[in-house]
């Protein structure tokens, strides 16, 4: 981790012995696939690493969401709450979170090759595929006796995420009205996140928590969904994502067309810094 990050976020440096312990099992899961699938994985985590070469940090970034903080969390308010909650001792919460970083590490391969399939490498799904499988794995070691009881709250998660990715992904590609409601229904694309924190609950037998979570986990799709818009607009106008944002900007998928039909070189250039400008305004300068 970065100096910045460990003055910023001690609260992540006491969790680092079970984050370590989390992507050692995530590392020796994907050393342990075969040929070609194993060198994908490793040229994947190298597009990951930060400035010191190390991709442990990925989940860390501090503009990043505190996705496998939160069940620690969780976990340690349970803990207070209730000291003699048995179940979620650190060996089950690592497999939690080893589970949760295969997860994510899927979604990732996948929202890559859908947002940007032109340059993505599509047998990146392949490698996905392991990942979820991996993830099941380390949720069904974790979860035990619970298991039963806890996968149809996880089976709403993923068809949730889902279903409301594809629903934002078809919105994006037509320049139908984009509003504030349908942009807050997508944020909740993110419920994938639910599934380290229910499976905490459910080891707590504290499912109860169930709406609470889905509402925290709404909350924080809708922010980090601003936030990703504001931070990577020039990327979604160049590969003609119409978000909410660009959508409220009055950016068109018809003006990107027509950029596209462009030849390349220094004329569709010259256009597509002049479309760029003209929503830098709008962004900018009249709000």
């Amino acid at each position: 981790m970065t100096a910045v990050q460990d003055e910023v976020f001690p609260s992540y440096r006491a969790k680092q012995a079970e984050i370590d312990a989390a992507w050692e099992r995530c590392e020796k899961r994907l050393q342990s696939l075969p040929q070609p699938l194993r060198d994908l994985a490793t040229r994947f985590l190298q597009t990951t690493a930060d400035s010191l070469g190390s991709h442990r940090s990925y989940f860390s970034n501090p503009v990043a969401p505190p996705l496998l903080y939160m069940p620690l969390w969780l976990r340690d308010g349970l803990l207070r709450s209730a000291p003699k909650t048995a179940n979620l001792d650190t060996q089950t919460v690592v497999h939690i979170l080893a589970a949760t970083m295969q997860g994510y590490i899927g979604i990732r391969l996948q929202d890559d090759v859908l947002d940007e399939p032109l340059v993505s490498n599509p047998n990146l799904l392949l490698l996905g595929n392991t990942c979820f499988s991996g993830m099941i794995v380390e949720l069904s070691r974790a979860m035990g006796p619970h298991a039963e009881s806890s996968w149809p709250a996880f089976d709403r998660a993923i068809v949730d995420f889902s279903h409301l990715t594809l629903a934002e992904r078809e919105q994006v590609l037509k320049d139908e009205p984009y509003s504030t409601e349908t942009f807050v229904q997508h944020a909740d694309k993110v419920a994938f996140a639910r599934i380290p924190l229910l499976a905490v609950a459910a080891l707590a037998q504290r499912m109860d928590l169930e709406d609470d979570i889905r509402a925290l986990i709404h909350r924080l799709g809708t922010a980090y969904g601003l936030a990703n818009d504001v931070l990577g607009w020039p990327r979604d106008v160049r590969s003609g994502q119409r978000t909410w944002l660009l959508a409220s900007a009055g950016f068109t998928r018809q003006a990107w067309t027509a950029l596209r039909l462009i030849p390349e070189g220094s004329a569709r250039d010259a256009a597509l810094a002049a479309l760029m400008n003209e929503l830098r305004a709008e962004l900018y300068e009249k709000r």
